[in-house]
């Protein structure tokens, strides 16, 4: 919105900028454009425009770590994470929902029930501080998913004190079983009805238990408009990019079917899946006429995460859906790199979107779907 100048008639122009400016809408309450194309999507430099409510915006991350207590203070930013996501933030906040993955807990205090060997060298505990929780609210996120092998890293004492920070600062979550399952986030008058899941993490909503999962489906679908799930599973690494249409297993334990999940959440109800678990990017397809992204790697790990190659790769993935039946209508994949100790970061080079582009041509020749050099995302 551009300003009245303040150098003709004075007064008239002072009365005329005090108005303009109180009628300035907030980041959130100014989703994005609906019938343009996807290369008119919101980038880093341009605003979105006002939207006709035919359309609903979504922007969605992988994994979120901004850093962690455990060890010791050592692993967080010297300003406590305020500098985290300042080159994403204006397209986090511009999507009428945006969903990220809590890879962790995050509370004040220092209350746990820490099972894992972290002497050992080969686990980790994530813990993050309480006040991080607010960096995300500052970022434009609406809700996380907790469901991941690392939520329940505090214990039961973590998981519940987690669930409250969130809540104290107005963030959404879903992923815990019994205590945080189903959510709705309403925006403009629009229910989004919000589920997520996790193979083989103790108390999470899990993808594996078919009937517990129809029942959710089920339960939340005639509440909202459109329904969002999310989900972590998968093995993990660079060998694990492709999506292998079958069972996976990490370390021993059976990380799903993330193949099979995603389509049968489609085949019931949901208007969109999206994934994260392997740290690394996967594929993308559009099933049904709903977009499938197998995973979102990791987005926001600056401290006790690789950062190396495909593991760095850090997509913001943008879409918009017809409100009417959920269908995919075109998106964006913004590609970011994580900077050790920093966070992401703009790519000039669009590592991440041609990442993807070139596993989703592998996995999915027919994916229904095309991904072009700058990250947009056009149905074929």
């Amino acid at each position: 919105m551009s300003r009245i100048p303040t150098i003709i008639l004075s007064v008239l122009s002072f009365h005329a900028t005090l108005f303009a400016c109180a009628c300035q809408p907030s980041a959130k309450d100014v989703p994005s454009v609906v019938s343009a194309p996807a290369g008119s999507l919101p980038s880093t430099d341009d605003s979105p425009s006002a939207p006709s409510r035919e359309s609903i915006t979504l922007a969605f991350t992988g994994d979120i770590l901004m850093g962690t207590n455990l060890p010791d203070s050592s692993y967080i930013t010297r300003d406590r994470g305020r500098s985290l996501f300042i080159e994403c933030d204006s397209i986090i906040k511009a999507a009428d929902v945006a969903i990220g993955n809590l890879e962790g807990a995050c509370y004040y205090g220092t209350k746990a029930e820490i099972t894992k060997n972290v002497k050992s060298g080969k686990s980790f505990v994530f813990r993050m501080p309480g006040d991080h929780a607010q960096r995300l609210v500052d970022a434009g996120f609406d809700a996380v998913g907790i469901a991941n092998n690392h939520a329940g890293d505090c214990g039961a004492t973590g998981r519940r004190l987690t669930q409250e920070n969130l809540r104290s600062v107005g963030l959404k979550f879903s992923g815990q079983k019994g205590t945080a399952e189903e959510t709705i986030i309403e925006r403009d008058g629009i229910r989004y009805g919000y589920l997520a899941f996790a193979s083989s993490c103790s108390n999470t909503l899990d993808m594996q238990d078919e009937a517990y999962r129809d029942e959710l489906i089920k339960k939340l679908r005639p509440q909202c408009d459109v329904l969002i799930v999310t989900f972590h599973g998968g093995a993990e690494g660079t060998s694990a990019s492709h999506v292998p249409f079958k069972y996976e297993t990490f370390y021993g334990e059976n990380r799903g079917n993330v193949h099979k999940f995603a389509h049968d959440c489609i085949d019931r109800g949901a208007d969109i899946v999206v994934g994260h678990g392997p740290h690394v990017p996967r594929a993308m397809e559009l099933y049904k006429g709903h977009l499938i992204a197998y995973s979102l790697g990791n987005f926001c790990c600056p401290f006790r995460m690789g950062v190396a190659g495909a593991t760095g790769y850090a997509p913001l993935l943008w879409v918009q859906l017809n409100l009417k039946n959920g269908e995919f209508q075109n998106g964006k994949i913004h590609s970011y790199k994580q900077v050790k100790g920093v966070g992401p970061r703009l790519d000039s080079t669009q590592a991440a979107a041609h990442n993807i582009a070139t596993l989703t041509k592998q996995d999915f020749p027919n994916a229904g779907i095309d991904i072009d050099g700058d990250g947009n995302i056009k149905i074929k």
